[in-house]
C-alpha cells in the first residue's frame, strides 16, 4: 500500500518555521525561543510517521490494536516533547488531513471505496490517532497516572529520537560481497566479504554524513589450464558517505580512496571507489537503529610498476547498526 512519504510534510514544516519568524522577528532573524520548539515538531512528527510505516509494514489491521503495538516507543517520543511541541505537531496532523480530504472515512466514500486512492490520507489519520493516543496517556486521564517515566523530561531541545538529526553516531556495518575484478584483458569472478567503522553527524532529520574505515577481502576463481586457483586479494579503504533519510529508506552514495593488495604480492595499488545503496531501518532499541541494505560498487585501481591497472565491480548484502552514543 502506499503511504505519505516523509518529504510530503515539507510544506507544513515550511509553515511551521514561517509563522514564529513572521511574527516575531524581522526577516533573515531566528528567534530563539521559536527555532527549538518549531525544529522538535519536525522531530515528533518524523518519529511518529517511521513507527507507524513499520507497523503497517507488518500489516495494520485494527487501529487501537496496532496503536497498543507501537505505543512504548510512541511515548517515548512523546513524553521527550514538551506540551507545546505535541500540540503543535497535532495542529499540523490536523491541517494535513484536511489537505488530502479528510475525514478518512468521508474521502473512502467519496472515491468508491478504494483504499488505495485514500492511502495517504489513511496513513496521516493513523499517524494522528497514535499521537492523540500517546498524548492522553503521556499526561493521565481521571485517576489513571501519566504513563511518562518520571526520569525522562519533556525539553525544547527534544529533535526525535528516530533519527540521526544532530547527533553523532557510532555506525558499524559489515557483509558480504560478490565481485568481477577485470584487469589484463581478464574478467575474474570472486566472493568474499567486508566490515567497516564509521562516525556519523546528522545533518538534519534528512541527512546523515559519515566517515570512517573499511577493510575487506575477496577470493577470486581462477581457472588456467593445469591448475584452479582462488588467489585473494584486500582492500582498504576511507569512504564518505551521504545518506538519505525518508522513513524507514534510506538511500546513500559513496566516495572512496583505497588501497588494494593481494597475497601474492603486498605492494599497494592506490584506487578510488564510486558506490550506492539501498536500505532499510527499523526503530531504534536500546539506542542501536539496525538497518539491512543491498549495494553495488564500481572500483577503479591505479597502475603502478608492480600492478597494472584494475577495474573491479561489487555488488552484495550489507547490515549495519547506527548507535546513538
Amino acid at each position: 500500500m502506499a503511504r505519505v512519504s516523509a518529504m510530503a510534510w515539507g510544506p507544513v514544516f515550511a509553515a511551521l518555521l514561517a509563522a514564529p519568524l513572521a511574527e516575531a522577528a524581522p526577516p533573515g532573524a531566528l528567534p530563539e525561543e521559536a527555532a527549538p520548539r518549531d525544529l522538535a515538531v519536525v522531530g515528533l512528527l518524523v518519529d511518529l510517521e517511521k513507527m507507524v510505516e513499520v507497523q503497517q509494514s507488518l500489516g495494520w489491521t485494527i487501529d487501537r490494536y496496532e496503536i497498543d503495538e507501537i505505543m512504548s516507543p510512541a511515548l517515548m517520543s512523546v513524553c521527550s516533547a514538551t506540551p507545546e511541541t505535541r500540540a503543535a505537531a497535532l495542529a499540523a496532523l490536523d491541517r494535513r488531513i484536511l489537505e488530502l480530504g479528510g475525514p478518512v472515512e468521508e474521502a473512502f466514500r467519496r472515491r468508491g471505496g478504494d483504499l488505495d486512492e485514500v492511502a495517504d490520507l489513511l496513513f496521516a489519520t493513523r499517524v494522528r490517532a497514535l499521537l492523540a493516543e500517546a498524548m492522553r496517556r503521556a499526561r493521565g486521564a481521571g485517576d489513571a497516572p501519566a504513563d511518562c517515566p518520571f526520569w525522562l523530561r519533556p525539553s525544547p531541545a527534544f529533535r526525535g529520537r528516530e533519527t540521526d538529526a544532530y547527533r553523532t553516531t557510532l555506525n558499524v556495518e559489515g557483509g558480504g560481497i560478490v565481485v568481477l575484478e577485470g584487469a589484463d584483458g581478464r574478467v575474474l569472478p570472486g566472493a568474499g566479504g567486508s566490515a567497516r567503522l564509521l562516525l556519523g553527524r546528522g545533518i538534519d532529520e534528512r541527512w546523515t554524513f559519515l566517515a570512517g574505515g573499511e577493510f575487506g577481502g575477496t577470493a577470486q576463481f581462477e581457472q588456467t589450464e593445469t591448475k584452479t586457483r582462488f588467489p585473494i586479494s584486500f582492500v582498504a579503504a576511507l569512504p564518505m558517505v551521504l545518506r538519505h533519510h525518508a522513513g524507514t529508506w534510506h538511500y546513500e552514495g559513496e566516495l572512496a580512496s583505497l588501497a588494494y593488495f593481494t597475497q601474492d604480492d603486498l605492494s599497494v595499488s592506490p584506487g578510488l571507489r564510486a558506490g550506492a545503496l539501498l536500505g532499510v531501518s527499523s526503530l531504534r532499541m536500546r539506542g542501536v537503529m539496525p538497518w539491512a541494505g543491498l549495494g553495488i560498487a564500481v572500483e577503479h585501481v591505479l597502475e603502478t610498476h608492480r600492478r597494472p591497472a584494475q577495474w573491479n565491480f561489487k555488488g552484495g548484502a550489507r547490515v549495519g547498526f547506527d548507535w546513538d552514543f
